[in-house]
């Protein structure tokens, strides 16, 4: 028998990298910076150097509300 085994990023985090991003979502991270890049997603909520972070309240909503979103949560 198999078993898929989901891990999510932790909802109670401070911040989401855009590999949590990704994870959350279920795609790649380069899927993440088109979406970046195309303005599709939310402008980071900060910046570490050049990582771009988001809270993750702000990616759950995002997410949850976007055409097309699929089962995220």
């Amino acid at each position: 028998m198999e078993v898929e085994v989901t891990v999510r990023p932790d909802t109670r985090a401070e911040w989401w990298t855009t590999a949590e991003v990704a994870e959350y979502l279920g795609v790649r991270p380069a899927t993440v910076s088109a979406y970046r890049n195309r303005d599709q997603m939310p402008e980071p909520d900060n910046k570490l150097g050049r990582a771009q972070l988001w809270r993750p309240s702000t990616i759950i909503g995002w997410a949850k509300n976007r055409p097309g979103r699929g089962n995220w949560g």
